[in-house]
């Protein structure tokens, strides 16, 4: 497992609304291209949106949790309403003959008031098991820590098993919530 480098002692509001370029770095997988992986920004919405449209119909499903073709505008604006503290988004990014593309993004938002927040992760169909999606998680949760963040949860529906398997052998406690019809809650401590 590659660790990310510690970075030096920051006072966790001092990230409040700073890029955070610490997280930048190149991940090689095994048999594939190399992936860099940062921080979203504004100016990766046309990105973003080609990264969402590009995802199969169920991927989609799977990610929101719900029937939907396409991301609206105001989804994507709210997708990439990032302050870096409280809201942060990290995708890799392969290069292809096209230039970069978004292969996977893991965000989380903060609970209002509270050392936790909500997390979820998805990665493009053709990137699915290849690691992607632990390197992100843990790029992720490396960047909550860092900024006084003590929890990640997340859901998911029943029918998700491969994303249930994921999250436990990556450290979530992987429970379904009693009367939700099969909602999967994850939680990882950091």
């Amino acid at each position: 497992m590659t660790r990310l480098p510690v970075p030096a002692a920051v006072a966790p509001e001092a990230l409040r609304g700073r890029y955070p370029h610490e997280l930048e770095r190149t991940w090689q997988p095994a048999g594939a291209p190399a992936v860099n992986i940062r921080a979203l920004r504004h100016e990766d919405l046309a990105l973003e949106r080609r990264f969402i449209s590009g995802l199969s119909p169920e991927t989609l499903y799977l990610r929101v949790q719900y029937s939907v073709t396409a991301a609206s505008e105001r989804d994507l604006e709210r997708l990439l309403d990032l302050d870096y503290y409280d809201r942060l988004a990290v995708a890799g990014f392969a290069q292809e003959a096209a230039g970069a593309t978004i292969v996977g993004v893991s965000r989380y938002a903060r609970v209002e008031d509270t050392r936790r927040a909500e997390c979820a992760i998805v990665v493009a169909d053709s990137w699915q098991g290849r690691g992607l999606g632990t390197e992100l998680m843990r790029t992720l949760a490396t960047a909550a820590k860092a900024r006084a963040i003590d929890c990640l949860e997340g859901t998911t529906l029943a029918e998700n098993a491969r994303i249930a398997a994921w999250a436990r052998r990556f450290g979530f406690l992987v429970r379904t919530e009693p009367n939700s019809g099969g909602l999967v809650v994850v939680r990882l401590d950091l």
